[in-house]
């Protein structure tokens, strides 16, 4: 037996151990970390799209290629960014989000199709542009478009080389970019088909109009402020004296009445009197003529109650909305108009106002769809600016409208303007009274200002029936979270048509010829818009705002000796047709890529956008799919929405606040904010562990937990490595041939994956890494980790309990790679690349992206004794080691256990002196156990008494552990290695 000095070093055996050892750092470094972005995200992308167009080129019918692709591919259409300004964490969260469910699909054998787009059109970019340049005004289109699109460019080179640094898998050298001119024919093509059906139709009615950016806009670019404050008006418009009369005849006979009666109206737009053409009532409510002050008015029962005490009110009589039918009324502030009638409207409503709506059909929508229901005049005196056009107006309205600072019209929103209405109204002794009022009013979401509704000539698709088809094709659609579904289809089915055109020169045009004496006078057919796309591919878009490009080179030939009449429209069409249009992205990669004739429906797999995008994206890319496609389907198959990034407190980030937090401060770290750095890994990991499908908190606190979780990961990995590296043979050993704790640990293993498995089908990543932070904790490091240490470093490298444990560290390093690749893949590929590749036999070159999820056949079966006896053992003996009494034991090695049991023990004393990390365990049946404190009552009756004794060896100068015969001599398991080595 080898004697060990006393006055030696216990160090003198640590070259003997097989202590662990990798170059795989402990802590992560951004530059090596950045450097291995191409690896694991373009590379691998590249890499698994050509394996998947091999196999694909060789197949030969078309039945057999539809099958391949719906069986293998997978596809995430990217809901396009707005090429415009620095990237946030709003675009991080959205990319990064894809990428996890694009590599776990790859790991499920998948190949992904992800083509990254830039929305590049509309008012921000074009506004953008132009910002420092003087007399704008007067700039033709082309040089807006030249300046607009170069701007376009550099904001999207910009964004793209930050995106690459997200560690997203796709090619960022060929994106999809809505300015190019394949999109460009592709969105016209979708135009011209919606045309063709009937479905675009150009109407003078009310819209959306910024006064700032001078545009129509739709429901999907305006944001509500709650707190806007108006002043709103009760305002008298007086009976004409016939239906003075006619009212008298229809009310009690016993109600006298000899003066004038007056309409009372609530508005809170009083810009908007002068286009008053009725007033409407609801025939199912009660109305009441009642006295206040000299005044005798008209107003719903219930309402004027509200607005007067009953002292100050005399009500005369109370009688149906029907006696309101046919009457007419005169407005003060127009008196050379004709009396208006007095009509039945569905939308008036009794919770508010007066019950008598002043209806102007050129500033309302419900008042546009009543007004041409009964002919009224669609009469909007405003311009693009906001402004009155004086020359509209009627002459007694000019003078107090006119601006002399300006020499135009006054801007209808401005509060003077108010004052003088108000005071005009005064004058006519029709103001009954007003007061400030504070609602939610929309604002155009680029200008942050007040829009206001105006009639004007625009561009439409009509929906009513689009809608239908729209709303059925979701049924099909899965929605993560649930409720996606109720919040986009309720925008669907409150949707009548859609204002596709805009007033500016930065995008697709609406290929039309207006009339040079009469701009109504529209000159648009299927032929002339086929010609128009064939000829804009040829000559590009930039040719129709060219005015040297003649109206004749756009017209079919029959129609050429009109082009001397005709002029090119000026309007281009709403940026969200552009984006709607985006899946043709994918409808052009089965056919010109992959040249299949039938195409797979749904076109893709995922759609993955903000919450805001269910009135947006979502909407738009459903509608103009349904419109224009032989199949009415969405364009999806699942909907995923993420919330919207607040700092720590809850709070909007806001650059004027001072709380945003950028992409690149997690990153790089910003000691300003007290941010650590934390690497691309840090940044994803951050998203992950986020419940995104609500609002997500980023801050100090946050950050340094995501720091904490990810050092634990990579700890995990780099012990797991490291005990990888010393081999005699880095061959596996066969599972059926482990111990039973090793089978124990794997069978864990592959619930968690399993378990994580299904919660990324579902996309719940963080309660995935919840899954996964408590396994790393609770069955590695505290447990099986923690009992393979002695093994792994004293054991002799062949000895087949150390190549058992280390099987089963290869295994967990595996199943480790699998569930981490999405989320961390800058960590898992650095860990790969230091994992000793002898383990890997013949897939040495595997990537481990590429390499799918390991499974293990281990049944229930075969490890239920262990996890119903071992696991219970073990923390009973944890409890009693706790309290154990001698102060001079402080490890378990020093310990000796004693188990008596009352039926079979099905593990050996050295299997169990393993997991107990004790020096030895000594184990006797008996037949009773009287002791109850220790005693553990086993599932099949078999009961456990555990004791804990000094041990009586010595410890091992070697191992450490109390297994020594003799003081200062190595145990027999380590003089059994040391033979033969020199020290």
């Amino acid at each position: 037996m080898l004697r060990f000095k006393r006055f030696a070093s216990h160090h003198a055996y640590q070259g003997t151990l097989n202590l662990s050892k990798t170059q795989f750092p402990n802590r992560s470094n951004l530059a090596t970390s950045l450097k291995l972005v191409p690896e694991y995200s373009e590379n691998v992308y590249k890499a698994q799209l050509k394996g998947f167009l091999t196999k694909y080129r060789a197949l030969e019918t078309e039945e057999e290629k539809l099958r391949y692709v719906k069986d293998n591919l997978f596809v995430l259409h990217d809901g396009p960014p707005y090429a415009n300004g620095e990237l946030h964490m709003g675009h991080a969260l959205n990319k990064i989000l894809k990428d996890f469910i694009n590599r776990f699909q790859l790991s499920q054998g998948k190949t992904v199709f992800y083509r990254p787009g830039w929305d590049c059109h509309g008012l921000p970019i074009e506004m953008k542009a132009l910002k420092d340049l003087d007399d704008t005004e007067k700039m033709d289109a082309l040089k807006v478009r030249e300046l607009a699109r170069n701007h376009a460019y550099k904001s999207l080179d910009r964004q793209r080389e930050q995106f690459r640094k997200y560690g997203i898998m796709t090619d960022w050298d060929t994106p999809y970019i809505t300015m190019d001119k394949s999109f460009e024919i592709n969105q016209l093509k979708i135009f011209r088909k919606m045309f063709r059906d009937g479905l675009i139709k150009r109407q003078n009615k009310p819209v959306y109009w910024g006064t700032e950016t001078r545009t129509a806009l739709a429901e999907s670019e305006l944001e509500y402020n709650e707190n806007h404050v108006s002043t709103a008006a009760y305002v008298k418009f007086p009976l004409t004296d016939e239906s003075v009369r006619e009212l008298s005849s229809r009310l009690d006979p016993s109600i006298e009445i000899n003066k004038g009666i007056s309409c009372l109206i609530w508005t809170s737009t009083p810009w908007t009197l002068f286009s008053n053409r009725a007033i409407c009532f609801n025939d199912n409510f009660n109305y009441v003529l009642a006295a206040v002050g000299k005044d005798l008015i008209i107003a719903e029962k219930n309402l004027i109650r509200n607005l007067h005490n009953s002292n100050e009110l005399e009500i005369l009589a109370d009688f149906p909305g029907k006696f309101l039918t046919g009457l007419r009324y005169e407005n003060p502030l127009t008196p050379e108009l004709d009396a208006c009638p007095l009509l039945h409207g569905d939308h008036v409503t009794d919770n508010a106002g007066t019950g008598l709506v002043h209806t102007a059909p050129g500033h309302g929508h419900d008042d546009y769809f009543l007004g041409t229901q009964n002919g009224l005049e669609i009469y909007s005196p405003v311009d693009h600016e906001g402004r009155y056009n004086i020359n509209d107006l009627p002459e007694s309205c000019k003078n107090f409208l006119f601006d002399a600072k300006s020499g135009r019209g006054r801007k209808v929103l401005d509060p003077e303007t108010t004052t003088i209405i108000l005071n005009l109204l005064s004058e006519k002794q029709a103001l009954h009274m007003s007061h400030k009022y504070t609602h939610s009013y929309p604002y155009d979401w680029r200008a942050k200002k007040p829009v206001i509704i105006r009639a004007t000539p625009q561009w439409f698709a009509d929906l009513h029936d689009v809608k239908g088809l729209a709303l059925k094709s979701l049924e099909n659609v899965q929605f993560y979270p649930k409720r996606g579904v109720n919040r986009l289809s309720s925008f669907i089915r409150s949707r009548n048509e859609w204002c596709i055109s805009r007033q500016r020169s930065w995008g697709v045009p609406i290929p039309v010829f207006h009339h040079r004496e009469n701009s109504d006078n529209i000159l648009i057919d299927d032929k002339i818009l086929q010609h128009i796309v064939k000829h804009i591919e040829d000559k590009g878009i930039e040719a129709w705002f060219d005015p040297n490009s003649p109206v004749s080179d756009w017209l079919p030939e029959e129609y050429k000796s009109l082009s001397k009449d005709y002029t090119k429209g000026t309007d281009t069409m709403d940026v969200w047709f552009d984006s709607g249009s985006t899946w043709t992205v994918v409808k052009d990669f089965y056919e010109k890529e992959l040249k299949l004739k039938t195409l797979p429906e749904p076109l893709s797999s995922v759609y993955l956008e903000g919450s805001d995008q269910h009135r947006g994206w979502f909407q738009s890319s459903l509608l103009t799919k349904v419109s224009s496609s032989l199949t009415p389907t969405a364009p999806y198959k699942e909907v995923i929405t993420h919330g919207f990034t607040l700092d720590e407190k809850g709070t909007k980030m806001s650059k004027s606040i001072g709380n945003t937090v950028a992409p690149e401060s997690i990153i790089e770290g910003d000691k300003s904010k007290k941010i650590p750095a934390l690497g691309i890994d840090g940044l994803r990991y951050f998203v992950a562990q986020s419940d995104y499908t609500t609002d997500i908190s980023v801050g100090p606190t946050i950050l340094k937990h995501v720091a904490d979780a990810l050092k634990k990961c990579r700890l995990t990995l780099r012990f797991l490595i490291s005990n990888l590296e010393i081999s005699s043979t880095f061959e596996l050993v066969p599972i059926s041939q482990l111990r039973e704790v090793d089978k124990y640990t794997l069978y864990k293993l592959n619930n968690l994956q399993e378990e994580i498995h299904e919660l990324y089908k579902q996309h719940n990543f963080s309660k995935a890494l919840v899954s996964l932070q408590f396994h790393m904790n609770n069955e590695l490091s505290s447990f099986y980790f923690d009992i393979s240490k002695d093994s792994l470093y004293s054991n002799g490298v062949n000895d087949l309990k150390r190549r058992q444990i280390q099987t089963t560290l290869f295994h967990i390093y595996d199943a480790y790679r699998a569930i981490l690749a999405p989320i961390t893949p800058s960590l898992v590929q650095e860990s790969w690349n230091y994992l000793p590749k002898q383990w890997l036999n013949s897939n040495r070159n595997e990537h481990p992206s590429l390499r799918t999820w390991p499974k293990f056949s281990i049944g229930h079966g075969e490890i239920s004794n262990f996890g119903v006896t071992v696991i219970p053992i073990l923390r009973q003996f944890k409890d009693l080691f706790s309290r154990f009494s001698d102060e001079t034991i402080t490890k378990p090695s020093q310990v000796a256990v004693d188990i008596l049991y009352t039926k079979e023990m099905p593990f050996t004393s050295d299997l169990l002196c393993d997991i107990l990390q004790v020096a030895e365990v000594n184990t006797k049946k008996v037949s009773s156990i009287n002791d109850t404190t220790s005693v553990i009552t086993l599932e099949d009756g078999n009961k456990i008494s555990l004791s804990l004794n000094v041990s009586q060896m010595h410890k091992c100068p070697r191992c450490w552990i109390h297994k020594a015969q003799e003081e200062d001599t190595l145990c027999s398991r380590c003089e059994t290695v040391l033979q033969g080595k020199s020290l």
